[in-house]
């Protein structure tokens, strides 16, 4: 995903301190079921100025981006050596949804953000987790049509997860497994050869 505030401060703790407490505080808040938080509302809760948060983020959707990009790091990696594709892209997807029904708040405020890219924030960083996938699985990212396939396919599991989140497709996790399942491309569904 791209953001207009790099991570190259990431190296001074101080940075990377005041960014997680930004992003626990708005965690927080929106566990809290309250109202939208405003960027003073979380700057409170984290104990940082403002100018702090904009030096982090551009607004409390992005910052929730981030929070949900934390929480999709933190998930045990699929690199799983002669697994079957279609299966670990599955697990990562119902992995993905588990933590975005834990933070369900985080995602409705964080869907309201539109990346430089021009995709909703979700879309964009899903984007980023199907690129990181199809390298895993060691395909590669220069053919034509990669990255158009990879957006599309980014869409079609934002929209997935957020009719999911919404709570339009039910708990059914087949149904949802099942939906999941037919946005994904080819390569995904298939093993290698």
């Amino acid at each position: 995903m791209a953001s207009a505030h790099p991570s190259t401060a990431g190296e001074d703790p101080r940075f990377t301190r005041s960014r997680r407490a930004i992003t626990d505080a708005l965690a927080e808040l929106l566990g809290q079921m309250g109202p939208y938080p405003s960027v003073a509302a979380v700057t409170e809760a984290a104990g940082v100025h403002r100018a702090t948060f904009y030096n982090h983020f551009q607004s409390v959707e992005e910052a929730a981006v981030s929070l949900i990009r934390e929480d999709f790091r933190a998930l045990p990696a699929p690199e799983q050596p002669g697994a079957d594709p279609a299966a670990v892209a599955l697990a990562t997807l119902n992995a993905m949804l588990e933590v975005l029904r834990q933070r369900r708040n985080v995602f409705l405020v964080a869907s309201a953000w539109r990346s430089p890219s021009g995709l909703t924030g979700i879309s964009d960083l899903l984007v980023d987790q199907v690129h990181d996938f199809r390298r895993l699985s060691g395909r590669t990212t220069e053919d034509a049509g990669t990255d158009v396939e990879d957006v599309y396919t980014a869409c079609g599991i934002a929209g997935v997860l957020s009719a999911t989140v919404g709570g339009s497709l039910g708990d059914e996790p087949e149904e949802i497994t099942s939906r999941l399942y037919a946005v994904l491309p080819a390569w995904m569904r298939q093993p290698a050869t």
